[in-house]
């Protein structure tokens, strides 16, 4: 399931962010984390928490492990990583599947949180794989695209400006991409009976099967 979520980041936040991604040694080569064949396909820049973007990833890691929807999709029972990547013109990242484990964290879900907005660069598509076809995600600053990490994906290369996203691994409660797909849709269910004011009792059904099926579907 490819879920994009709006609005995770405020305008704020992103401005403060990209005025500390101008420190000096905020960047380093991409190419140290990558492993195997994405070593090859990836042309571009990273900031881990372990250097000067250590503030700016603790704030990114509340926010988006906080959010009501990524809660509901990807029932998070960690975070394996998350790290500021940096595309300027002629950078890329070819075709790739993440590492089933990073930093010894299972990885089920991947997420890439846009830090720039559309009309700043050209280029620096998400695509990913669905099917055989490809979804391409180019979003505002500050909203989420959400997807399995067992998709194969790509940034295409930016021709103008720059691309700024932070991205991370999410290990779930869910290992199923089917089983999360279905338990999320129980929990907007939800939500939807109780704007609508349906009866309690309704409510408590749906409820009550989303918690039996977290119980069965669960690690």
């Amino acid at each position: 399931m490819l879920l994009q979520i709006a609005n995770v980041i405020d305008r704020d936040t992103i401005d403060a962010i990209r005025a500390q991604a101008c420190a000096p040694e905020f960047w380093s080569d991409g190419k140290q984390t990558a492993k195997g064949r994405a070593k090859a396909a990836k042309r571009n820049e990273q900031a881990l928490a372990a250097g000067p973007a250590k503030g700016v990833l603790e704030t990114l890691h509340q926010r988006i492990f906080n959010h009501e929807l990524v809660r509901s999709a990807a029932q998070p029972a960690a975070l394996a990583r998350i790290m500021l990547n940096r595309y300027t013109e002629g950078m890329e990242y070819g075709a790739h599947v993440d590492a089933p484990y990073v930093d010894g964290v299972r990885t089920d879900v991947s997420f890439t949180l846009f830090l720039s907005d559309p009309a700043d660069y050209d280029g620096g598509e998400l695509l990913i794989d669905s099917a055989g076809a490809e979804d391409a995600v180019k979003l505002a600053a500050g909203s989420l695209a959400l997807y399995p990490s067992t998709s194969v994906h790509r940034v295409l290369q930016v021709t103008r400006g720059e691309r700024v996203a932070a991205v991370g691994w999410i290990k779930s409660r869910i290992r199923s991409a089917e089983d999360r797909a279905m338990l999320f849709d129980l929990d907007r269910i939800g939500a939807d009976l109780s704007a609508l004011g349906a009866p309690g009792a309704l409510r408590d059904r749906v409820s009550n099967l989303r918690n039996n099926l977290l119980r069965r579907f669960g690690d």
